[in-house]
């Protein structure tokens, strides 16, 4: 802040000049000292200037009539990943600040793990000069394991030197190779090695981790440290006393808020709790809202609504150590949202840095592309036919095979069928398909195959790109040649999500951004989404996001994964042969 500008905003402070904003008679959720106030705000420029007793405001250039009104902290989203709603930051943004969302600690993991630093660059480069405010935290697993799956890029310590060099990256983002910190191996201790000597924090992913294991790994990260991944109560307590910050996670995929409310009414000081979205889809975006959603959700299960917003506010901006974000204070960062009601978490106006960009909950600012979307196509995967989706290897007769359960969560199963030469035998037993990951990241590798059972799929195939994490192409089908038509399709359109019935795409969602976002609107691509998701019930599936498909080469979540080096178990970071 400039001199000249701190000398206005003190003066306002004083009574002895005008504000540009005031908002009076309004009902201020006070996230510092958990009390709620009736008061009047003065804002100049970027800052506030005042908050003092309903009344003694001074009037502003602008005047908010507040009465009925409550006041709290701009949302602050402490982990999500921008990619996973498939659009652009400035897209994103036109939403995310509707639902009173104006600060955001993104992990661009999924493009990094397709371009690299690259990739990061697009991210920071099309987030600048948002009214939303875009930090990174820098993707520390690329690729996630690299022992077990191929990425399009990699990140070493070298690279993260760099990295956290740039301008608005504020940490190391979640540190997925649990086994590699508690153990000390691999690439991910050099890599945090270099955040603790320049004094950055890391970010954690620890699922079902406790105990000593837990111990070794708060002992690897340091403090600072955080995680979104926590199942149930005693495990997010056990965090929280060790130090850790955790999340409730409010996605598309996870609800933790009944959990994170259970723990939270053992503990006496709530500050090591907090709120993020992780992963939320463009459809529920729409539906049903950001963090304003996770809020709601935490009042549901019982939460108070103050603790709920400090959770969203003052503790995400404490845990990353940004003064002057996550309140509302003189002298703090003008971010404020007017809600009309503080249980449901209705949004009437939502200022950013100073500036109104939301007025009776819609978008009153405009908001473009800071640089055009980066839509040279990644797909780069080698040629194939039909036959690559049936080269099974093998002897002649019937075989027993190591496949995954997916109606059990991705557990390890057996299943028989006929082989011929090597070759899986049609049409399938019943109840079983073929799920295969293409690699295409230019490795030239043939695709990974594995049979899995407990999918509705009856007919035809589906494929996706956004395939977490390292987002080689993954599809499922009935039969190779659809499997086939699936694959094709979307090298064609550059990425994204597809499925395919008798040799004919039903629908497509074109994702041409590194095969996982979209330079349409949040609106466009959930429609898309939507009339994907249509066509789902000819293939015999539910008329939803085939979560399944994108996540069944998550190399870091148990209990069998197939990546497109093989199938692994994901506990002990091998691989299972095909064969039993």
């Amino acid at each position: 802040m400039e001199s000249r500008d701190r000398k206005s905003l003190v003066a306002a402070a004083r009574g002895d000049a005008t504000p540009d904003i005031v908002v009076h008679n309004v009902m201020l959720y006070n996230v510092l000292t958990a009390t709620i106030e009736t008061v009047d705000i003065g804002i100049v420029g970027t800052r506030i200037a005042f908050v003092v007793p309903a009344g003694n405001g001074s009037q502003g250039i602008k005047v908010i009539d507040g009465r009925d009104l409550f006041a709290v902290p701009g949302f602050i989203d402490g982990h999500v990943h921008n990619e996973s709603s498939m659009v652009t930051p400035a897209q994103w943004a036109k939403i995310l600040l509707v639902h009173g969302t104006t600060t955001v600690f993104t992990d661009p993991h999924e493009i990094g793990n397709v371009l690299g630093l690259p990739g990061i660059r697009y991210m920071l480069e099309a987030s600048c000069g948002l009214p939303l405010r875009y930090f990174i935290t820098a993707p520390c697993c690329v690729p996630a394991v690299p022992s077990v799956e191929t990425a399009g890029a990699v990140i070493t310590y070298a690279e993260m030197q760099d990295l956290l060099q740039w301008d608005r990256i504020v940490a190391v983002a979640e540190a997925m190779d649990f086994p590699g910190l508690i153990y000390q191996k691999g690439n991910i201790t050099p890599i945090v090695e270099v955040a603790h000597r320049m004094g950055i924090g890391i970010e954690g992913h620890a699922p079902g981790i406790v105990g000593r294991m837990l111990q070794a790994y708060l002992a690897a990260t340091g403090p600072s440290g955080s995680d979104h991944e926590s199942s149930n109560a005693d495990e997010m307590l056990e965090k929280v006393r060790a130090g850790m910050m955790v999340y409730a996670n409010s996605s598309t995929y996870v609800n933790e808020t009944a959990e994170i409310a259970a723990a939270i009414k053992q503990v006496g000081d709530t500050r090591f709790f907090g709120l993020c979205t992780d992963d939320i889809m463009p459809q529920d975006l729409l539906e049903y809202g950001h963090m304003d959603y996770g809020i709601r959700r935490l009042i549901a299960n019982g939460v108070s609504p103050m603790t709920a917003y400090q959770m969203a506010t003052i503790n995400v901006a404490m845990h990353y150590r940004m003064p002057g974000l996550g309140a509302i204070a003189p002298g703090w960062i003008a971010d404020i949202v007017l809600l009309r009601d503080i249980n449901e978490v209705k949004v009437d106006t939502v200022m950013t840095n100073g500036q109104i960009v939301v007025e009776q909950g819609r978008l009153v600012c405009e908001i473009v592309e800071p640089i055009e979307p980066l839509t040279a196509n990644s797909i780069w995967i080698p040629e194939i036919s039909d036959q690559d989706f049936l080269k099974f290897g093998g002897n002649s007769g019937e075989i027993k095979y190591n496949g995954i359960d997916f109606s059990s969560n991705f557990t390890r199963t057996t299943i028989k069928a006929m082989n011929r030469d090597g070759m899986i035998c049609l049409p399938l037993p019943t109840g079983v398909s073929i799920a295969a990951i293409v690699p295409r990241h230019s490795q030239g590798t043939r695709p990974s195959l594995v049979l899995i059972n407990g999918y509705k799929l009856e007919e035809g195939a589906i494929a996706s790109t956004v395939s977490h994490d390292s987002h080689n192409l993954a599809v499922i089908g009935k039969n190779p040649h659809d499997m086939l038509v699936a694959t094709l399709e979307l090298a064609s359109v550059g990425g994204g999500l597809t499925a395919v019935k008798n040799g004919k795409v039903l629908a497509t969602v074109p994702l041409p951004i590194a095969g996982l976002m979209s330079a349409a609107t949040v609106e466009e691509v959930a429609s898309q989404q939507k009339a994907f998701e249509e066509q789902l019930p000819e293939l015999g599936l539910p008329r939803a996001l085939p979560a399944e498909l994108m996540v069944f080469a998550l190399s870091v979540v148990p209990d069998v994964r197939l990546t497109d080096r093989g199938l692994v178990d994901v506990a002990s970071q091998q691989f299972i042969p095909l064969i039993v």
